[in-house]
């Protein structure tokens, strides 16, 4: 009967511990996603300032990741892995594309159980996220800036009224392997 009971407890740990790392990983691609995502937003005036001059040589560079460097990627990383009860222990640049890496460990172990030292193991994971252009540019017709985005045709006249400038529109940010 007392194996019976050790091996229910036991299980019950490591179902604990798988827990445990599900929340890190959720945090991690959470928090990767987030790093990403300001990545992208810190071109957004000069994006917009390139639409609305009509300068194609400087949206194409924008749609190839020029200016897209992160620097505010990592606080918004720690900030989104504080909300999922965890933090940040790494935050480096996404290889090829621009994006960030993220590990994270959570606050919370994964507390007591029959298996010794238990209440001292936290979870850890890591995450990347990039940002990848969804349009190419395809010319100018008047005042307004035409693309090819996702295979569709996108018209882009800044001049038009209630125009807002949405960069998810231009990229998409997801997680990368």
């Amino acid at each position: 009967m007392a194996a019976l009971f050790f091996l229910a407890f036991a299980f019950f740990a490591v179902g604990q511990a798988s827990a445990k790392r599900n929340s890190a990983q959720t945090a991690a691609d959470a928090a990767a996603l987030a790093a990403a995502r300001e990545t992208r937003d810190e071109i957004k005036d000069p994006f917009l300032a390139a639409l609305t001059a009509g300068d194609l040589v400087e949206l194409g560079q924008l749609l190839g990741g020029v200016g897209m460097d992160g620097a505010g990627a990592c606080p918004a990383a720690s900030a989104l892995a504080s909300e999922n009860d965890a933090r940040t222990t790494s935050c480096v640049p996404a290889e090829g594309l621009p994006g960030s890496r993220v590990t994270v460990v959570t606050n919370g172990t994964v507390g007591e159980s029959v298996i010794d030292g238990t209440e001292n193991i936290r979870a850890k994971a890591d995450a990347t996220a990039v940002v990848e252009a969804r349009c190419v540019l395809n010319g100018k017709d008047g005042k307004a800036v035409r693309f090819k985005c996702n295979g569709e045709d996108l018209s882009v006249d800044v001049t038009e009224n209630g125009f807002v400038l949405d960069l998810s529109m231009f990229f998409t940010v997801h997680l990368s392997k």
